[in-house]
């Protein structure tokens, strides 16, 4: 192999592995070019939301998340209403969750629609402590990637 394929190869891999690691972290934020303007803490969702999606939750994640949201660790399916998550998710976007919840697990072939993966993400939210507000969380991933995850309450 000559020393212009190795640098093409080399460029290559670097590319892949820098593109593989965005995808990775699924960050919308970044996808869509928008900077983060408030943070989860700032009541992103309603309480009608949460109600909602605490409605959802039984029949469409209680199976692998467990009833309280505690996870079924032995089989790989995480807690949602934990430290753990909180960790997990800080410095993603609303965008981020709602998208991991929207495009489901493996066996939701079909997805769920957005006013339903909205909903389970306040419910989500708010059994994580998160308190909610006076504006509804957006079904636009353009306004949810403007929301930054941060796993602390701000000073």
């Amino acid at each position: 192999m000559g020393r212009f394929s190795l640098v093409l190869a080399a460029l290559t891999l670097g590319l892949a592995v820098a593109a593989a690691g965005a995808l990775a972290q699924g960050n919308a934020a970044g996808a869509f070019g928008i900077a983060t303007t408030t943070n989860i803490w700032a009541g992103v969702y309603t309480d009608q939301q949460a109600v909602q999606g605490a409605k959802i939750y039984p029949s469409a994640c209680s199976e692998c998340h467990g009833k309280a949201l505690e996870g079924v660790p032995d089989e790989g399916d995480p807690a949602l209403a934990s430290s753990g998550f909180m960790v997990e998710w800080d410095g993603q976007t609303m965008a981020d969750l709602v998208r991991h919840i929207h495009i489901g697990p493996s066996d939701n072939s079909g997805g769920m629609d957005p006013d339903t993966a909205v909903a389970l993400a306040a419910f989500i939210l708010n059994q994580n402590g998160v308190p909610p507000g006076k504006t509804p969380l957006s079904t636009d991933p353009k306004e949810e990637a403007k929301i930054l995850f941060t796993e602390n309450k701000p000073k």
